[in-house]
Parts: C-alpha cells; structure tokens; sequence
C-alpha cells in the first residue's frame, strides 16, 4: 500500500469530512460524528471481498496504531440498513482527549491555555477570566491529532490511487473464497450423477482440475459458474468412463471377468 506524509492543512480537510454526519441519522454511540470520524465501511451481509479485505485490513492496521488507546480511540461500529443489512464503519478518534481545566472544583475539559512561568497552565472558557488579573494572551489549545487517525487519513488517502489495503491479504481470501466456491460446484455436478462412486469423483476431478484452475480470477468475488464447472465436470467424466470401457473391452477374456466381478 502506497505511503503518504500529509500535512495540516489535509489532515484537517479529512477530519471535517471524517466529522460529517449523513442526514437524517440516528446513532447509538454520542461519540460518533463528535469526536470520533467515520472512515471506511462494508456491508458485512454482502459479497465484496475487496471491501472485506480493506475494513478488516484497516481496522487491524488502525487498531495497531492506536496501540494501549485502541478501545478508546477506534470503534468497530455496526448498524442497519435497509438496502445492505448489516453495515459495518471503523470510527477513529480524531484529536486526543483534552485535558481537564486546572481552575481548582472545575472538572470541565480545557480548551484554552495560558503561558506561565515554567509550565502551560490551561482553562475552560468559564474560569481562564478568574487568571486574568496579569494580562497574559489566552489562545485556543488545540490537542494534538491521535495515532489511529494519522493512520486512518492516511489509509484513505492511498485508497484514492491503490485499490486495496493489503494486497496480500485479498489474495489470500480471494483464493479460500474460490476453493470453498468451486468445491461446492462440483458436489453439486458429482451429485447429479448420483450412481458415481467417490473414487470415480476423485478420478473425473483430477482429470478435470487443470480446466477448473483456469475459472480462477474469471468472476468477481471469486465466484463460479456452476453451469462452466458442470460442463468441464461432464467432458472430464465422459472421458473417465470412456476409458474405463475402452480398459475393459481391450482386456484379456479372464481379466474382464475380473473388472465385470469388481
């Protein structure tokens, strides 16, 4: 996956759009959309394994970064929806949490600070006025941008000119998700030809393997055609038997006796 440094000036763009919520929304969590930015979803009940591949790349990749602050700062959301079912979004606190104001009884967060003598002394909004009487300038304190969402932005921002995440790891599903698909294709062309024994589906399906190979990357989501797969399964049968008949006729007289009684 491609890498990117961004600045300011970006990150603070990916943060207000990430802090954008869709209209007319209703969320169970207040944090959503407040401090925690919404960055990349997958309609889990659906079957795009590049998005399977990407949420569950990033999350683990988000989740690193945030390290000891995971639990806190990535949230591995679900919610409904009436077109995709389940739908599931990776939440990221943006900014890390600001600290409580130093007005002593006040357990307001702190959004402002004061230059002291030898250290930052910061206020909430209501009490920096009681720590006016020396004139020192009050500025906004702005806390700095957490691990989870550097990581975050920067995931979505390489997925504007890299499809995946991790590359590997949608091989690594595409190919399981093609074995399971294929396996159960031809269960269903073996059992079409129920007087087959399994020692003549493992014969029909060596014989037919190098041609179910090629369907590999024919489809998306490593589907399969069971109508392809029925047709390769046929021709590699035919052939089995045929060889079989062609075995037994060109057999000795005592020796067909022997394949008729097995």
């Amino acid at each position: 996956m491609i890498s990117y440094d961004l600045d300011d000036d970006t990150l603070y763009e990916i943060a207000v759009k990430s802090l954008t919520a869709p209209s007319n929304s209703y969320f169970w969590d207040d944090r959503l959309y407040e401090t925690h930015g919404a960055f990349v979803s997958w309609a889990e009940r659906g079957d795009d394994l590049l998005e399977e591949s990407n949420y569950r790349s990033a999350l683990a990749l988000i989740q690193g970064a945030a390290g000891e602050s995971a639990e806190d700062h990535v949230i591995d959301g679900t919610s409904s929806h009436w077109a995709f079912g389940s739908l599931r979004t990776i939440y990221v606190q943006i900014r890390e949490t600001a600290e409580p104001c130093d007005f002593q009884g006040c357990d307001e967060e702190s959004h402002w600070w004061r230059e002291g003598v030898e250290t930052h002394t910061q206020f909430c909004e209501d009490h920096r006025a009681e720590y006016d009487a020396e004139g020192l300038p009050y500025e906004p304190l702005i806390p700095p941008f957490t691990d989870a969402f550097l990581e975050a932005a920067g995931i979505v921002t390489a997925l504007l000119d890299y499809p995946f995440v991790d590359e590997s790891d949608y091989s690594e599903r595409e190919s399981q998700r093609f074995e399971a698909n294929l396996e159960e294709a031809v269960d269903q062309a073996h059992t079409l030809n129920w007087g087959d024994t399994d020692a003549d589906r493992e014969a029909i399906l060596e014989r037919a393997w190098p041609d179910l190979g090629e369907l590999y990357g024919q489809l998306a989501n490593a589907d399969v055609s069971w109508e392809k797969v029925a047709e390769i399964w046929g021709e590699a049968r035919d052939a089995h038997f045929s060889e079989l008949g062609n075995l037994h006729l060109n057999a000795p007289i005592e020796e067909r006796s022997l394949l008729v009684a097995a």
